[in-house]
């Protein structure tokens, strides 16, 4: 990681100016990114329950499902989606997501919601789940993208498609890569709410695949909370069908853009356009029946 200068303020640090935010951007990052300050920094979009019930709404209608069919939102954060899946009459949905937080968080909406829903933690490289047990499996609100590698993303995909039924469907909700590499804001800051302002930089990596963030959250009266960073790679149209063909996924289908308006009318960051993706698993049943 390259040197930079430490700037204290009241107990926490900013590293000043920095020349190559690439290199300040740990492998795990998405360890310790997804946590109350997501909450802050995304809540125009991730916290408004009308983007979230519109977005739902859209999916099903692609998506064009039974009502008793599982459903599995993998990187589901703090269940917005799961949850109004279930609202819309879909009891079968569950979520899971690597942020303790975030489910923790999904689990009290749920309880709050009196909702019976399971939110599980763990891994999208080694889903928790049996062989098709899933009829639908989801990757929403640009949930996907956020390895440092192509390899562990296909990974994720290899294991969708091994807890997937015969003839089940994933749907991907992502960042038009080919859009965000040409017309990403290097620059922005906007007020969170009262107290909390954000303040982002943003270049694409060195070799043009990711793009790298640059988050410094400050309270106004005390100062710079957290000074961090994060990549998420950047994904065409043809990369993608691409990627999915190659794990085995068929009836590969782009259904075209998402477009979604911040509350704050503010920087929409890797949420503002969006492509959305369906594929059929074609595989044979077991030979010991799922149940």
């Amino acid at each position: 990681m390259a040197a930079a200068s430490k700037t204290k303020t009241n107990g926490s640090y900013t590293l000043g100016p920095i020349k190559d935010l690439e290199a300040h951007v740990a492998s795990n990052w998405w360890k310790k990114v997804f946590n109350a300050n997501y909450l802050k920094t995304d809540a125009d979009v991730v916290d408004d329950s009308s983007i979230t019930k519109s977005e739902v709404s859209h999916y099903l209608k692609i998506l064009k499902l039974d009502h008793d069919q599982r459903i599995l939102d993998v990187c589901c954060g703090q269940g917005r989606h799961v949850l109004e899946f279930i609202e819309q009459g879909y009891p079968h949905a569950s979520g899971l997501d690597r942020s303790r937080f975030l489910i923790q968080k999904a689990r009290t909406t749920a309880r709050k919601k009196n909702l019976d829903v399971k939110f599980k933690e763990g891994d999208a490289r080694k889903l928790p789940f049996a062989d098709c047990f899933f009829d639908c499996v989801t990757l929403l609100g640009n949930s996907f993208g956020y390895f440092e590698t192509v390899y562990d993303d296909v990974r994720v995909l290899k294991e969708v498609f091994r807890v997937m039924r015969p003839w089940g469907k994933i749907l991907i909700d992502i960042t038009d890569g080919n859009y965000m590499a040409q017309n990403f804001r290097d620059r922005s800051w906007e007020w969170m709410d009262k107290t909390h302002f954000v303040c982002r930089e943003r270049s694409l990596s060195s070799d043009k695949q990711r793009l790298i963030s640059r988050e410094i959250i400050s309270h106004a009266q005390k100062g710079v909370i957290v000074d961090q960073f994060y990549a998420e790679r950047l994904y065409s149209q043809a990369d993608l069908t691409t990627l999915l063909t190659d794990v085995g996924f068929q009836d590969i289908t782009c259904h075209g853009q998402i477009n979604t308006q911040s509350a704050r009318n503010q920087d929409l960051g890797m949420m503002e356009k969006r492509l959305i993706f369906t594929a059929t698993v074609r595989k044979d049943w077991p030979s010991r029946p799922v149940s």
